[in-house]
């Protein structure tokens, strides 16, 4: 029987996190066994536990964070845990620095499963190399650091113009989280911090999907308000 290798996921927003747990479940081989929020939670939990996690995939927005230091902190107390850092900062400076300290990889939000994939393939493919040989060779070092699949880019389907799977997935979650509850497309707009316009095209893109279905509610002037609501539960009643 096989052992699953262990990742924690550090990030704040409960709904990122689900996601990010729900593609590595889709990679054969490795299980989340742990979903934290904030940086003294990490820590605190790195001091307690009895077995550590072979990967951690951390956000570097943690609000009892700065910058980069609890990956700092994770890889001097923990060298043998690789990091994968997933995050929105795209600063020069801020990323270099990240980079120092000898991450497995960096991910930039919003981003695809195949491309975290491709940052666990690289674990296992170091992983096998240094479990099975007691020596290298020069080409098993320029599969590792060289190898095409590294480095290759990677193409992902489309959606449609407009839309990112990452977002998509967020919205998707909102509503599965709210069941009942009935969102307008300013609503939801506020939820996941983008413009009206933004929402009302997630939004009409799932009613086209069938995993929403639209309202109309008529007020006692102006134009009736559109309300969108989850399918399943639209459904039922």
């Amino acid at each position: 029987m096989t052992t699953l290798k262990s990742v924690w996921i550090i990030e704040d927003d409960f709904r990122v996190a689900k996601i990010h747990a729900d593609y590595v479940h889709n990679i054969e081989g490795f299980v989340v066994t742990e979903n934290l929020r904030t940086g003294k939670e990490t820590i605190e939990k790195l001091e307690m536990t009895s077995s550590l996690p072979e990967i951690i995939l951390t956000d570097l927005y943690i609000p009892d964070v700065e910058g980069s230091s609890l990956v700092s902190h994770i890889r001097h107390l923990y060298p043998s845990i690789k990091i994968v850092v997933i995050s929105a900062a795209t600063e020069v400076s801020l990323i270099r620095d990240v980079l120092d300290l000898s991450i497995l990889d960096y991910l930039i939000k919003p981003f695809e499963q195949q491309r975290l994939q491709r940052a666990f393939q690289k674990y296992l493919q170091e992983f096998h190399l240094f479990q099975n040989s007691k020596s290298v060779t020069q080409n098993d070092l320029d599969s590792l650091f060289y190898s095409e699949s590294n480095n290759r880019v990677v193409d992902e389907e489309t959606l449609v113009k407009g839309i990112d799977l990452h977002t998509l997935q967020i919205v998707k979650s909102i509503f599965e989280d709210l069941k009942t509850q009935e969102l307008t497309a300013s609503q939801l707009s506020d939820l996941i911090g983008s413009s009206r316009s933004t929402a009302r095209r997630y939004l009409e893109y799932l009613v086209g999907e069938q995993f929403l279905e639209t309202k109309l509610i008529y007020g006692t002037v102006g134009r009736p308000e559109r309300k969108y609501v989850f399918r399943g539960t639209y459904e039922q009643n």
